[in-house]
């Protein structure tokens, strides 16, 4: 029933009771309603549809709202603040191609990582000379599985006589996983500052709407006049980022930033408005920080064959990283990486796991049982080759 205070529905029980009193009224208060007889038994039947139909007048009037709506109704809720939901995208970026003279590499050709994230090219390339040439590709897979780090396309899949390298000289962070409900209402909330007079909310609430693949943000302003102890020159804002192009990232930069203030970052790129003029935006990318993990697991009897593997999965899935070619997403920026919560990771989501114990280290050489610290503008990252499982005696 709908009610001050919202919608407040009748279970089971209540309908029940209601049509019991409902019967005594007509046929006094001696009447069997047992569920033994036909009436009893009729009655129930009527309670329990009742309840069925009072839940999904629930669903209803829970769709007309962000925060209890989901799936298709929760997307038409979003879209009144223009809000669309991200679909799946392909990692796409530039590699360079070492060629011999005269070698042509046509469009579909396959190159990889060693990982196994597969690429192909997008154009046909053909060398005039002994050289390098540049050619655009994109992820055979969609989502941020073919999000790659400088350096990590190596792999030539298709070989091609006189086609003697490959590699990436820039990361490739635009492949985007389709986003969750959960995902979706965050955005929702984060962007509702996106056409305000806050410009410092409005440059995070567009980067985190307009750009493919951003996952967080943080704007660092500084309205003094002196360098602020993170490094932001007087009257300047910095802007860092986790995911996302870095010329679509200061695209929106320019046109959410305030006239006259500097957008300083590690990244630079000349951009150009829309009479022609050409403005220097910088931002910053989150630095990843590397890892390592080393886990001691007492076995119980019923610990799995594949046991090993599915303890590196939930570290990789706690902390973030790489694994079986897939990217998960794990600790955002500036978070730390919890020696306990690793634990419990793995203690509570792999069967047979009696104990746990974990040591963590930023090098791969000094391990210790304490907790990580990740400063401004960090993200912690890990991969299966940086995680040791051992038994623990």
């Amino acid at each position: 029933m709908l009610t001050s205070k919202g919608f407040k529905r009748k279970t089971y029980e209540d309908f029940l009771e209601e049509i019991k009193a409902e019967t005594r009224a007509l046929w006094g208060e001696d009447v069997n309603l047992s569920s033994k007889t036909p009436l009893g038994k009729y009655i129930e039947s009527q309670a329990w549809q009742r309840a069925i139909d009072a839940e999904q007048a629930e669903q209803v009037y829970n769709s007309r709202f962000v925060d209890t709506s989901e799936g298709l109704s929760l997307q038409q809720n979003v879209k009144r603040a223009l809000i669309d939901k991200n679909r799946w995208v392909k990692a796409t970026g530039k590699v360079n191609l070492s060629l011999d003279r005269n070698v042509t590499v046509p469009a579909g050709t396959m190159i990889g990582t060693k990982y196994g994230v597969l690429y192909v090219t997008e154009e046909e390339v053909k060398s005039t000379d002994v050289g390098v040439y540049e050619a655009s590709v994109k992820a055979l897979e969609y989502g941020e599985s073919g999000n790659a780090a400088t350096g990590e396309i190596t792999e030539i899949i298709n070989p091609i006589v006189g086609l003697k390298a490959v590699t990436n000289p820039e990361p490739f962070l635009n492949g985007q996983d389709e986003e969750t409900d959960p995902q979706l209402k965050e955005r929702y909330y984060d962007s509702l500052g996106k056409l305000g007079n806050r410009r410092k909310v409005s440059v995070r609430a567009r980067l985190l709407d307009e750009v493919n693949g951003v996952r967080s943000v943080i704007v660092d302003e500084n309205d003094t006049l002196e360098t602020s102890e993170t490094g932001v020159p007087g009257k300047a804002f910095e802007t860092i980022v986790l995911g996302g192009l870095r010329d679509e990232i200061a695209r929106v930069i320019l046109l959410a930033k305030p006239d006259g203030i500097q957008a300083y970052g590690q990244e630079f790129v000349l951009v150009e408005d829309s009479q022609g003029y050409k403005h220097k935006i910088g931002f910053t990318y989150a630095k990843p920080v590397p890892v390592y993990v080393r886990v001691a697991v007492q076995k119980g009897s019923d610990y799995p064959l594949d046991g090993e593997e599915q303890v590196k999965q939930r570290i990789v899935k706690y902390i973030g990283g790489v694994y079986n070619n897939e990217k998960l997403k794990g600790l955002g920026m500036n978070e730390d990486v919890i020696r306990t919560k690793a634990e419990g990771s793995v203690n509570f989501t792999v069967e047979g796991v009696q104990d746990v114990q974990i040591e963590l280290s930023k090098d791969g050489v000094t391990y210790s049982p304490t907790n990580i610290d990740i400063k401004f503008a960090e993200v912690a990252e890990t991969d299966v080759s940086k995680i040791e499982v051992s038994g623990l005696v």
